[in-house]
């Protein structure tokens, strides 16, 4: 008989000590109802509606949503959709590019709202455009997957979010 050995590299985020590691300068721009478009970040622009954090590589997407909910007070009722994207520069071409991270809701725990800046590939330097829709605007925020032999409704599992430092809110614009 023979031995199978599987090996899955599992990638196990350093947590970061938030009393004894600076913080880093987030820029979060964001939209009702759509991202900015990318060109609102060619030559040196950026736009108008921006919020300055200081936070951690270890920040959540549930730790920006809630600071964003702060300064936007639209933005807390509940079925709100926060789409996150990270923007960052094309090391081969001299423009920004534009990548899907994930997205959380208000009031309901996603898949999503673990997921650290860090686990994202997120870079010092690059920019978060979020797109925030509010309940009952553009399309529904019901998602299907697929499960063996038919389209279901999804249920996220609960997650635990570590406790630990706040993320600070600087400045905001808009």
């Amino acid at each position: 008989m023979a031995t199978v050995v599987s090996q899955v590299a599992v990638n196990q985020e350093k947590p970061v000590d938030r009393e004894k590691t600076c913080p880093l300068l987030l820029r979060v721009f964001c939209a009702n109802g759509r991202h900015n478009p990318i060109s609102d970040y060619m030559r040196g622009g950026v736009p108008a509606n921006e919020l300055q954090m200081y936070t951690w590589m270890d920040c959540t997407l549930r730790e920006l949503t809630s600071l964003i909910k702060e300064v936007n007070p639209d933005a807390r009722r509940r079925g709100t959709t926060f789409d996150f994207s990270i923007v960052a520069p094309d090391r081969m071409n001299n423009r920004y590019t534009i990548r899907e991270i994930g997205n959380t809701m208000n009031g309901q725990r996603g898949v999503d709202d673990g997921k650290s800046l860090a686990m994202c590939k997120f870079e010092i330097g690059d920019f978060i455009d979020v797109a925030i829709t509010m309940p009952g605007v553009g399309p529904a925020a019901v998602r299907f997957v697929w499960n063996a032999t038919q389209w279901r409704r999804f249920r996220p599992r609960s997650e635990t979010i570590q406790s630990g430092a706040r993320p600070i809110l600087v400045a905001a614009d808009g």
